[in-house]
């Protein structure tokens, strides 16, 4: 009994907290209502903040991955009841709210529930669509203050166990009258987006104290955190343990827990604040990571090279780089005219040179994409999309004429025909007219900012020089963040084409929740409004699957189709390169795909270095 206690007291020892850490933003997010950031308004920015307040039964361990229980005391036991298959899950019996009350299946219950409820009356769409799909998934009850069971029409891995069993729990006591004033107003949806949240009992760590818009979010550690001392050990042999001695939470899977450790992380908080600081541009966050005023910048685009040498001589100043899981895009609005022509689409694909920007015009810092599903994910990546995407190794005249030709297929005609000899344009195109006559006026792609990812402001106006040589009069405009998420997901389809990028999850459900018909709705994940009979019916039999080997020959067929008709122009990414102060944090480990700002700086498990 000395031993455990003496265990114990060392365990609880090492969360002494101290000191504030400063974090760098280089852009606001949108707001801390979870409604609202899981509707419209998925910023990855607002992700950073609001990522480490919620939890949901299962989620991913650190580095690896595994599929793991969060607030779950268990994996669950599926069974076929009646017509439904029922997931029946145990609760763990230590997780408290920010408030202080006790996590129940109430909670579980009636979060699952009431989403279920704003999506097939209300249209809710965004991430809240993604883990509760209405075809799928039943309802959820309860069985005891701890035990629930889960109803689906059939078992699915894209749309249960990495779905709705992965999705936030939100309390119910703080919730539930919320909803029911919400529900009494002209727009229930919009009222929910609007709440002030501030108060909101969390299952995170870290509460809000105070948003000084334009400036800073700062947030302080929960004393009576849940988790504080659990401890994570992942071994090579594949085996998963996570353990509490402080509760006595403990949970062992995927195999037997023994032989040589991979990881180990105790969860702390170890800091008493986190301050996330705004900063107008790039150069101002390196300014303040040189003079110590911040100890790492978040940056999903990761640092530019300019500011990997310039940073590479300062002191206590680390560099790393990982692999990433997403890409940069540029989509077509598919319900206006020209871009809801196949070909049109294709020939501008067709111009596009993803070989020639990263290679040449981005200096090797950035690597070509070519499918909505990244070479990186390996098992799920489909290498035939590089040669079914327009223009594929083709030479910048052959590219030119590609263009041409599939524009005169479609019907299209010039004032004055545009002509290529070798690789050089002879005579600029103009007066672009479409198939049915109209001339085609001027159309708009809105890209980022040079202040905010010089890459794609640079591409976008390569863009909009290639298509212009062959008479397409595409105008780049270039312009803040927030801006274009405003007029692609918040107004009713307000643009032509728009430029942006994708932090995806590692079951690529992405692939057909993005391109679904049914996800075309305002706010929801198919901007391009992309709808193909033929597509939809396999992404249905994707999502459905419960065998992994099918997902994945189904998810070829559909990155497949995709290539061919190009919603997206997936164009590249680059390796995640951070920065951050060796002086000021200390990170529990530096690898993880796509970097330290995709685990949200590990709030849980960063220290202060002094």
């Amino acid at each position: 009994m000395k031993k455990v206690l003496a265990v114990l007291m060392l365990v609880l020892a090492a969360f002494v907290f101290a000191q504030t850490i400063n974090w760098a933003f280089l852009q606001e997010p949108i707001s801390l209502n979870i409604w609202d950031y899981l509707g419209p308004n998925a910023t990855v920015w607002t992700g950073y903040v609001i990522g480490p307040r919620i939890a949901g039964l299962y989620s991913y361990s650190d580095v690896r991955f595994d599929w793991v229980p969060s607030i779950a005391a268990d994996l669950p036991d599926l069974v076929q009841e009646g017509d439904h298959w029922v997931y029946t899950i145990k609760l763990r019996t230590d997780v408290t709210w920010s408030d202080g009350t006790q996590l129940t299946a109430d909670d579980v219950v009636w979060t699952m529930n009431t989403v279920k409820k704003f999506i097939v009356d209300y249209g809710l769409g965004g991430n809240w669509a993604g883990y509760i799909d209405p075809d799928y998934f039943v309802k959820a009850e309860k069985i005891d203050d701890f035990t629930v069971k889960i109803h689906f029409t059939q078992p699915s891995l894209a749309k249960a166990n990495f779905g709705a069993l992965m999705m936030p729990i939100l309390q119910k006591k703080y919730w539930e009258p919320k909803v029911e004033e919400a529900l009494k107003t002209a727009n229930p949806l919009q009222t929910m987006y609007n709440y002030d949240t501030s108060d909101e009992p969390i299952l995170g760590a870290f509460l809000l104290k105070k948003w000084e818009k334009g400036a800073f979010i700062e947030v302080t550690a929960r004393k009576d955190y849940f988790d504080t001392g659990s401890i994570l050990t992942l071994y090579k042999n594949g085996a998963v343990e996570i353990k509490n001695p402080k509760t006595g939470f403990a949970w062992s899977g995927y195999g037997e827990p023994t032989g040589e450790k991979q990881l180990e992380l105790v969860t702390g908080p170890y800091v008493d604040s986190i301050i996330y600081r705004m900063y107008l541009n790039r150069s101002a966050a390196i300014t303040a990571l040189i003079n110590g005023d911040v100890s790492f910048i978040f940056n999903s685009l990761g640092l530019q090279k300019g500011e990997v040498d310039q940073l590479a001589k300062v002191a206590n100043v680390k560099l790393i780089s990982n692999s990433v899981n997403g890409f940069r895009y540029m989509c077509f609005n598919m319900r206006r005219f020209p871009m809801n022509i196949k070909e049109f689409r294709q020939a501008i694909a067709a111009l596009v040179d993803r070989e020639f920007l990263t290679s040449r015009v981005l200096g090797g810092q950035a690597f070509p994409q070519y499918g909505v599903v990244p070479n990186g994910n390996v098992f799920w990546y489909n290498p035939n999309v590089e040669k079914l995407s327009p223009g594929y190794g083709m030479s910048s005249g052959d590219r030119r004429k590609l263009a041409i030709d599939l524009l005169k297929k479609a019907g299209f005609k010039w004032v004055v025909e545009p002509k290529i000899e070798g690789n050089n344009v002879v005579r600029q195109g103009r007066g672009l007219i479409g198939p049915n006559g109209q001339r085609i006026e001027q159309i708009e792609l809105l890209a980022p900012g040079a202040g905010y990812d010089p890459m794609r402001a640079t591409i976008a106006m390569y863009i909009e020089r290639w298509a212009n040589e062959i008479g397409i009069p595409i105008k780049a405009n270039l312009v803040d963040f927030n801006l274009i998420v405003q007029k692609v997901f918040d107004e009713p389809f307000n643009f032509d084409i728009y430029m942006l990028g994708w932090s995806l999850g590692y079951y690529p459900d992405h692939v057909a929740d993005f391109f679904h018909s049914k996800r075309a709705g305002v706010g929801d994940y198919n901007a391009a409004g992309y709808n193909n009979p033929e597509f939809d019916k396999l992404a249905d039999e994707f999502l459905a699957t419960p065998d992994i080997e099918k997902a994945r020959e189904l998810s070829f067929k559909l990155q497949e189709i995709l290539a061919d008709d190009v919603p997206y122009v997936v164009i590249f990414d680059t390796p995640t390169t951070e920065a951050f102060r060796t002086d000021q944090v200390i990170f529990p480990y530096e690898k993880t795909l796509s970097g330290l700002q995709y685990v949200n700086g590990t709030p849980t498990l960063v220290k202060a270095a002094k």
